[in-house]
């Protein structure tokens, strides 16, 4: 085989390759648009319902409200309820008996800042205007934060003000493993702020550095992502939501139980 054949079937190769893996970024992204309306909807209907519950006289269901990005929004999961958040939501049904009213509040591509500006103050306005207040409140954010290109002194005072902001016993996590190199280091510095304001202003950690990190990298990439190697799949959700059940559980005296054995998330409303 001539040289100059060997190169283009190389360079084929090659597209081809790139081919594959634009086209399984691009399902994931796909899911943006569609798991961002059915939270959309959903949480309109959840407001709805426990203001109507109220003027009925019915007592409110445990009211759970999460924060944060694509991970909270469920991308990566083939199914929007196989995402960390509707798999805890349920999991909370199962250990308390009540029924469970989730607010999901995240936003796909959300940074620190953009949690500040939009997300914390839609908290705010639900407890001022319609006087919902979570009994639970999830927060996973800074994985967008690592190649935003904000400087560690401003960015450090952006966790500050996040941590602050929030009700006093949140629930928050740090940041999932980028891995070795730069990214990597990255994420662990941010992971360092969050473990430090959040540990200030008197939160739970939920530790997905340590987590992931403990992961070896091959099974870390390949069983732990989703097609775009970004975000997590299904089964890292599933281990997601077990974090923070094992963090939750104990504060509202109830006991653990395993996220795998517990039935899919049923809509409260």
């Amino acid at each position: 085989m001539s040289k100059m054949r060997t190169a283009f079937l190389g360079a084929g190769a090659v597209i081809a390759g790139s081919q594959v893996i634009a086209n399984r970024a691009k399902r994931v992204a796909n899911q943006r648009k569609p798991f961002a309306r059915y939270w959309e909807q959903s949480n309109l209907a959840v407001v709805s319902k426990i203001h109507r519950n109220r003027e009925a006289g019915i007592e409110d269901p445990l009211i759970f409200v999460a924060l944060g990005d694509s991970a909270a929004q469920g991308l990566g999961a083939g199914y929007v309820f196989d995402g960390y958040v509707p798999r805890l939501a349920a999991a909370l049904a199962d250990i308390t008996g009540r029924e469970v009213a989730l607010i999901n509040l995240s936003v796909s591509g959300a940074v620190i800042p953009s949690v500040l500006t939009h997300q914390v103050l839609s908290l705010k306005g639900l407890e001022t205007q319609v006087g919902i207040v979570p009994d639970i409140l999830t927060c996973d954010i800074g994985g967008n934060d690592v190649s935003y290109g904000v400087d560690d002194m401003l960015l450090a005072d952006y966790v500050a003000a996040l941590t602050r902001s929030l009700p006093e016993g949140s629930f928050i996590s740090d940041v999932p493993s980028f891995g070795p190199g730069p990214l990597g280091s990255r994420a662990k510095a941010i992971s360092s702020m969050i473990h430090s304001y959040a540990d200030r202003d008197g939160h739970h950690l939920i530790e997905l550095d340590n987590f992931t990190s403990s992961l070896p990298l091959m099974s870390y990439l390949f069983r732990y992502h989703a097609t775009d190697f970004f975000h997590p799949n299904a089964h890292a959700y599933q281990h997601w939501a077990q974090l923070w059940l094992d963090q939750i559980a104990p504060t509202l005296g109830a006991p653990t139980v395993e996220v795998a054995d517990v039935g899919p998330y049923q809509p409260w409303a």
